[in-house]
Order: C-alpha cells, then structure tokens, then sequence
C-alpha cells in the first residue's frame, strides 16, 4: 500500500475510531494517544493491508485491543463529584470508599470477558451495540453477559454486606 493509499483510505477512519477510543477510555488524550498508535500499526502493517477484506474491522479489533491494553494498565480512581456530595463528613466519605473499593473488588472477580462488558456498559456508557462490535458477538449475548455479571456482583456484594448477619 503507497502512502497515497493509505492516506485514501486508513486516514479517513480517524473520526470513527477516535469515538469508539473515547467511548472506550473516557478521556480525549488517551484516546488521541490510542489513535496515534493505531495508525502506527496499521503503517507497519501496510504491506498486509491489501489482503484484508475490511480495513475498517481490523483497524476496529487493534484500537479495542490497544484501549483494553491501556484500560489494564490505569490506576483505579475515585469521582471527585461523588466525594464532593458527602461535604465534610468524614465518617460518610471513609463508607462512600469503602464500598467503592469493594464494588471494584468484587468486578474484578469477575471473568474477563464478562468484567470488560460491564465497565463499557455500565462505567463508561456505551451501547449494545458498540459493544457487541467491539465484543465480535451478538447484541443479545452482550445483554446476556451483563446480566449474568450484574447478578453475580450483586450476589457477592450480599455476601460481605451480610456476613455475620
């Protein structure tokens, strides 16, 4: 592929792929970052490009790579606007931690596939339908995997809420 080339059709993606980077990781330079490396890879790939059907899909399938890559790496934080609610009660604000650190306890226990459902869906907002693309499956397994996680966080979230009771 000519330089000509991949500016004609790699370039153009830029936009979809920084919305779908954004939705992923919530955060513009991240995903500016992301996008960045995505175009890297797929000049280093050039070569190849020709033999792929879609472009489109494979570009998608490195960027969701490279953002769960980078998801895996942050550190977790805590919503300065959910602490801001709480004022200056300290005693609320050590609970409000407390079970936000034990929500993201209880996720990570979750399988991968089903962990990365749930922080799209329910953290970082996105649709079935993004995820279901991102996921390489079906809209339907994606609302079935998410209630499968829901549950079961909330099962296990019951049993340490309740222990001794």
């Amino acid at each position: 592929m000519t330089k000509e080339e991949f500016q004609k059709e790699v370039i153009p993606l830029g936009d979809k792929m920084y919305r779908i980077a954004y939705r992923l990781l919530g955060n513009s330079e991240s995903a500016k970052d992301v996008l960045q490396e995505l175009y890297l890879k797929l000049w280093e790939k050039r070569s190849d490009l020709r033999k792929i059907n879609s472009i489109d899909a494979f570009a998608c399938t490195i960027l969701k790579n490279k953002c769960l890559d980078k998801l895996r790496l942050q550190k977790p934080t805590i919503d300065i606007e959910v602490l801001k609610t709480f004022g200056d009660n300290p005693e609320a604000t050590f609970d409000q931690n407390e079970g936000i650190g034990e929500v993201k306890k209880v996720i990570q226990m979750l399988p991968e596939r089903q962990r990365i459902i749930m922080q799209m869906r329910d953290i970082d907002g996105c649709t079935f339908e993004e995820i279901a693309l991102l996921a390489d499956t079906s809209e339907n397994n994606v609302r079935v995997q998410l209630c499968i996680a829901r549950k079961w966080v909330k099962e296990e979230l019951m049993k340490v809420y309740n222990y001794g009771i």
